[in-house]
């Protein structure tokens, strides 16, 4: 079986707080271009910092990684893992969304280590499939992990 899929998780960092409107114009941006490029993913964002995966074909991932790379709402752009793939984990979004609190964006941060596995990759973003599927279950004590 071929993987022609290319799936990459990074973290980064943000100068100053978006404010609601920046960040919807992004949302929409982001999910227009990407539906556009095939690139499906999700970001999450809690006021400071950003994990986000994004998975598509590997010439448009690339170049758009390299975008963000070059965007001065990041700094400290961190890849964790990189990775082919034969098939999409966020097949239904083309930007999906997760506002994170501060105090399990910091709990992520701390154990998101600084490479992952591709096995540990995938279980962290079909764990983020999961959370961001069932908005019940989205409360302050409950800790996203691998």
């Amino acid at each position: 079986m071929t993987k022609s899929l290319l799936r990459i998780l990074y973290s980064s960092k943000t100068h100053q707080r978006l404010s609601e409107i920046d960040l919807t114009k992004l949302l929409q941006q982001s999910r227009q271009n990407n539906w556009q490029i095939q690139i499906h993913g999700i970001l999450c964002y809690n006021h400071s910092d950003f994990i986000q995966v994004l998975e598509g074909p590997e010439t448009a991932v690339i170049k758009l990684y390299q975008k963000i790379l070059d965007d001065d709402r990041h700094y400290d752009c961190k890849l964790i893992n990189i990775c082919l793939s034969n098939k999409y984990i966020f097949n239904d979004w083309s930007m999906g969304y997760i506002d994170i609190s501060q105090g399990n964006m910091r709990r992520l941060r701390q154990e998101l280590p600084e490479k992952l596995s591709s096995d540990n990759a995938d279980k962290f973003a079909f764990q983020l499939k999961h959370y961001l599927n069932s908005p019940s279950q989205k409360n302050a004590d409950q800790t996203l992990f691998i």
